[in-house]
C-alpha cells in the first residue's frame, strides 16, 4: 500500500508543482503585456504631442516659445485676455516645456491630446478665471478616458469614465489640461 500511495502522491504533488509555475507565469506574462501596453500608449502620447509642437512652431516661426513658461500667472492670465497671446501660442509653450522636462525627469503619465481639441472650445469659457491656462494634472486627478494608475499596476487599463470634479471646475474655468505626471506610488487617491 505504501508503494501505491507514493505511486500516486509523487505525480499528483509533480504535477501541481508544474501547475502553479504555470499559472505564476502565464500572470507574469500577463502584466509584462499590461505594462507593454501602458508604455506603448505613454510614447505614442509624448510622439503626438512632439509632433504637434514642432508643427506649430513651423507655422508660427515669430513666435518665442520660450519667454511664455517663464511669465507669472497674473501676467500670462492678463496677456491673453488682453489678446497679445493667443491660447493656442500658451498650450504649445508649455507642451514644449512640459516634453522637455520629461526627458530629463521622466515624469509624464500620459499626455492629455484632448487639449488640442479644447482649443477650439476655450473661446466659450472666456470669462473664467482660467482662460487659456493650461494645467499639468496629478495622475490620481481622474480624467475621463484616462488611467489614474499612481503608479500601481492594478489600476492600469482601468481609464476614468468621467473627469473628476476638479477637473471639471478647471475647465469651467477656461483652464487646459495638458499632460498628467506622476505621484509618489504610496499616495493613492
Amino acid at each position: 500500500m505504501d508503494v501505491e500511495w507514493k505511486r500516486v502522491v509523487v505525480p499528483l504533488l509533480c504535477a501541481a508543482g508544474v501547475s502553479v509555475f504555470l499559472l505564476k507565469w502565464t500572470e507574469q506574462q500577463k502584466v509584462k503585456r499590461k505594462l507593454q501596453r501602458a508604455r506603448e500608449k505613454r510614447e505614442k502620447e509624448l510622439g503626438q504631442a512632439e509632433k504637434a509642437v514642432s508643427c506649430f512652431k513651423t507655422q508660427n516661426a515669430g513666435v518665442d516659445l520660450s519667454s511664455i513658461v517663464t511669465l507669472p500667472l497674473a501676467e500670462l492670465s492678463q496677456r491673453i485676455r488682453g489678446g497679445s497671446l493667443q491660447p493656442e501660442a500658451v498650450l504649445h509653450a508649455y507642451m514644449e516645456k512640459a516634453l522637455e522636462v520629461n526627458k530629463k525627469l521622466n515624469c509624464a503619465t500620459a499626455v492629455l491630446t484632448e487639449s488640442l481639441k479644447q482649443l477650439e472650445d476655450v473661446e466659450s469659457h472666456k470669462d473664467g478665471l482660467l482662460y487659456g491656462i493650461p494645467i499639468s494634472i496629478k495622475d490620481n486627478v481622474e480624467y475621463e478616458g484616462y488611467d489614474s494608475s499612481c503608479g500601481v499596476l492594478t489600476k492600469l487599463d482601468d481609464p476614468a469614465v468621467k473627469d473628476s470634479v476638479l477637473v471639471s471646475v478647471l475647465k469651467k474655468q477656461g483652464a487646459i489640461p495638458f499632460i498628467k505626471t506622476n505621484i509618489p506610488q504610496g499616495l493613492l487617491k
